[in-house]
């Protein structure tokens, strides 16, 4: 059967000789893999829809393992994430986080929608700070998120500064600080939170701090490997850069 859908294309492989296998969050499916015969051949219809980041309109023929990609045309790409390395690989960094956490086959129209804003801001924002907004929403979308704001143990709202179990994923008052648990200070929950709760259609001014940017990185990163069980491939691209 054949059916139309709007998506965005966040992993690609070659696959023959002139193929390509893809992976596709659309607006009505969810994500998906999908086959592109022949999209490798310069003139080839589907050759520049099929490049990473791309947002394309698309005619699928449901399969058994793959869908198969027979029409596509261009909505949206992003020329800096072909020009500009660090943000390419900040943005494939968040593309593998959205593919790690996101299930297949389940339609999320209000995160498709933000992922289209997402890729968007990196034309724009800061990369480093735009990938770690998007991880921290992508966390949320998927219900993965760590506690910023409330006492693990007692329930409390923190405020001011307070302490990091990253074995529970979240915040301890200072009544119910643990032996184990790191130094959290406001900046640095107001940073996660903010980020959390970035909004891209109306997006503010940031001033951020680098010490607190990395504090932030290194909560986050280190929650992505704790759920996936391994480092993502995306980060040793990003350690190339650096």
């Amino acid at each position: 059967m054949l059916y139309a859908a709007e998506g965005i294309v966040l992993g690609a492989r070659n696959w023959g000789e002139a193929d390509k296998v893809v992976t596709v969050f659309t607006r009505e499916r969810g994500m998906l893999r999908a086959a592109a015969f022949g999209c490798r051949r310069p003139r080839s219809a589907l050759a520049s829809a099929m490049q990473m980041f791309v947002h394309a309109e698309l005619q699928l023929a449901e399969g058994t393992r793959l869908e198969t990609v027979k029409t596509a045309a261009v909505r949206a790409h992003h020329a800096k994430l072909t020009a500009d390395l660090t943000a390419l690989a900040y943005a494939t960094f968040v593309a593998e986080v959205v593919r790690e956490f996101l299930p297949e086959g389940v339609p999320d129209e209000a995160f498709f929608d933000r992922l289209v804003l997402i890729l968007t801001a990196f034309e724009t924002r800061n990369p480093r700070v735009t990938a770690l907004a998007a991880v921290l929403q992508v966390l949320t979308a998927a219900g993965l998120q760590q506690s910023y704001e409330r006492c693990l143990h007692c329930g409390a709202d923190i405020a001011g500064d307070a302490f990091f179990l990253a074995g529970e994923g979240g915040v301890l008052c200072p009544a119910c600080r643990t032996a184990d648990a790191a130094a959290f200070p406001a900046e640095l929950r107001e940073l996660l939170t903010g980020l959390a709760r970035f909004d891209w259609e109306h997006p503010g001014s940031l001033h951020v701090r680098g010490g607190t940017l990395m504090s932030a990185e290194a909560i986050v990163l280190a929650h992505v490997r704790e759920l996936t069980g391994r480092p993502l491939h995306s980060l040793d691209f990003l350690a190339q850069l650096g």
